[in-house]
């Protein structure tokens, strides 16, 4: 008798069961299921911590077998990183899945980049204040050279319009997350426009003039870092990189018509003209941006233990903590080797029996390729791979090598044209880093490596330069592009290790008094 009570309560138990099963499995029919962790996440995660979940502590859920695809975090695939709360312990997207795989591909266009309202206001702001800002540059360096003779003061008034960069990075690109960034540029733009104002005063000492200088370009690090958070959060995804390489192509323009109408400008109408216009174009910059940009608030950790220090110092360790990061942040490195064959076109056109004009033709090869890489890339490879990047970098310094041969001015041109085309590859990876570092440090994140763009171009300039003075120029240039393709050889392999491995993956950061975050 007892076991037949047995066996019935048994019964019942498994029929309880398999009706709690059945109920389950419909319930998650109805309810859409959440992504899969990407494969890339899955050894950042296992490397941090267990999270606890389905997977036997993998931080993934069970049954996700999908193997690792080179193509995994690379933009197309991450788009705005955030944080899961079914995953607190990584970084993820809100759209991880491979194009191709589970959703239609779409392609974006120009027309889809202008369409918003957003990135007009910053197109037109960026294109006004950068105008502006380098024709005021040369007529300020040309007025400087005119006034005193001096090509050692003339030096210093040129230093001045960058070295202020290498402070205001580190140390200033925090107010891009610390304050609503809008506000940052408005007051950015508003600030360099007083400052070009009292410039623009008649008959100021050349000291008072540098430490003018110096304050406007103090101001252009938080813009910069403002501007570009804000570009990351207007443009998810894929639109970023076109948004980007439209803002360096414009950038570039801007360049070229500074340089070309700055000494023009001024011995027409004078620095004083030349410095209000600026100080106008500044202002107009920031009414665009207050009129067309709509106001987020600040994304930085609040609370008394954040110092601009310890700031500094989280944004740093993240950088360092995360592979893919690393290599993107020593990318600058071979890029300023690039700029090698702009710095000594003057001596390499005398070495091959030309003057002046074929300098000028040199230089505007370099920019003209740029302009054209920005311009077709977007158009032709819409959807960067890791081979295309990898190509563009070593096309990017190979053709410099060939200097050893001292070709002729058509062929040197050619040459630096490639070079300049090829340069692109670096709208890809930036727009990578500044998509994948958490948006409450992002601003920081991107000041440090605008910071390390300018120190390193900078170095490279003056250590190559020297090495002119003692060395043919065609020599400096091959050495300087055989350099460059050994370093993009070397960071383009480890880019694609880490592309193929893991994408970012964020461990929780616990914050000390000081400011400092650790893994």
């Amino acid at each position: 008798m007892c076991g037949v009570l047995h066996l019935r309560a048994r019964a019942q138990h498994l029929e309880i069961l398999h009706r709690a099963h059945v109920s389950h499995a419909q319930s998650r029919r109805r309810s859409p299921q959440p992504d899969r962790v990407p494969a890339g996440d899955r050894a950042g995660t296992r490397r941090h911590l267990h999270c606890g979940n389905p997977g036997r502590g993998t931080g993934r859920p069970a049954g996700d077998r999908r193997r690792p695809r080179i193509g995994d975090g690379l933009l197309g695939d991450r788009r705005a990183d955030t944080h899961d709360d079914k995953w607190p312990h990584r970084l993820i997207t809100k759209d991880e899945r491979v194009p191709g795989k589970g959703e239609p591909h779409v392609r974006v266009t120009y027309a889809d980049i202008f369409g918003g309202r957003e990135f007009r206001a910053l197109f037109v702001s960026r294109a006004l204040s950068t105008i502006g800002d380098y024709v005021a540059r040369v007529a300020l360096v040309i007025t400087v050279f005119a006034e005193t003779g001096s090509v050692a003061l003339m030096g210093v008034t040129f230093a001045l319009t960058t070295l202020p960069d290498l402070f205001g990075g580190p140390m200033l690109a925090g107010l891009a997350d610390r304050l609503p960034r809008r506000a940052v540029m408005v007051a950015a733009d508003l600030g360099r426009a007083l400052l070009l104002l009292v410039m623009a005063i008649p008959g100021l000492p050349l000291v008072a003039l540098w430490a003018l200088l110096a304050a406007i370009r103090l101001l252009d690090s938080p813009f910069t870092s403002a501007y570009m958070s804000t570009m990351s959060v207007v443009l998810p995804g894929k639109r970023l990189v076109k948004g980007s390489a439209l803002t360096q192509l414009v950038n570039h323009v801007s360049y070229t018509i500074g340089f070309a109408a700055g000494g023009v400008i001024v011995s027409l109408t004078g620095l004083s003209v030349v410095l209000v216009s600026n100080a106008a174009t500044f202002t107009l910059s920031g009414v665009v941006i207050l009129l067309g940009v709509r106001t987020r608030p600040a994304t930085a950790r609040t609370g008394p233990s954040l110092s601009w220090l310890g700031a500094t110092r989280a944004a740093i360790r993240y950088v360092a903590a995360h592979r893919r990061l690393r290599v993107i942040m020593l990318f600058p490195f071979p890029i300023a080797t690039t700029l090698v064959c702009q710095t000594l076109a003057t001596p390499y056109t005398a070495q091959i029996g030309h003057g002046p004009a074929g300098a000028g033709l040199l230089m505007a090869a370099s920019t003209a390729g740029i302009v054209v890489g920005l311009w077709i890339f977007p158009l032709l490879i819409p959807d960067q791979r890791p081979l295309h990047v990898v190509v563009l970098t070593i096309m990017s310094c190979a053709p410099l090598v060939l200097f050893v041969a001292v070709p002729g001015m058509v062929a040197a041109a050619a040459l630096m044209v490639v070079s300049g085309i090829a340069l692109y590859f670096w709208i890809p990876l930036a727009a990578e880093f500044t998509q994948t570092v958490p948006d409450d440090m992002r601003g920081q994140a991107v000041g440090l490596l605008t910071t390390t763009m300018r120190v390193t171009q900078g170095t490279a300039i003056l250590i190559f330069g020297l090495a002119g003075q003692n060395a043919m120029s065609s020599t400096v240039i091959a050495t300087s592009g055989a350099i460059g393709t050994v370093m993009v050889t070397i960071l383009s392999a480890a880019w694609v290790r880490a592309s193929r491995s893991l994408t970012i993956a964020a461990a929780p950061r616990t914050a000390f008094p000081n400011g400092d975050a650790v893994k």
